[in-house]
């Protein structure tokens, strides 16, 4: 069985180059049907010479969510869009800050 130091020479060899991500506190997986939460892993990116990289992430557990929804709908969004005549950003940002209540979203951008 190969160690550490032997892993690395050989994959090195192979054109990949491995370096730990020293600084990961929490990766994300999100997918329409749940999100997953990896808190305190440990992360190691792997580039190879074909521009690929491969993230390898290791953990003692992790956390599954069901994916948070807006309150509010894309027809929100267009509509502020056009009444306040604002870019889809700033729509998006104060349906956001007014918790996806148009009205008080739209007062707020037309003050």
């Amino acid at each position: 069985m190969l160690g550490g130091r032997d892993s690395r020479r050989m994959m090195s060899r192979m054109g990949i180059n491995i370096k730990d991500v020293l600084d990961a506190h929490e990766v994300i997986i999100r997918t329409e049907s749940r999100d997953i939460i990896i808190t305190n892993p440990t992360v190691q990116e792997m580039e190879s010479n074909k521009d690929t990289t491969i993230f390898m992430i290791t953990t003692d557990g992790y956390e599954e969510r069901a994916p948070e929804k807006p309150a509010y709908s894309e027809d929100d969004v267009e509509l502020l869009c056009l009444k306040a005549n604002v870019s889809k950003e700033v729509a998006i940002n104060a349906l956001i800050d007014s918790d996806g209540e148009i009205g008080t979203a739209l007062l707020k951008l037309q003050t």
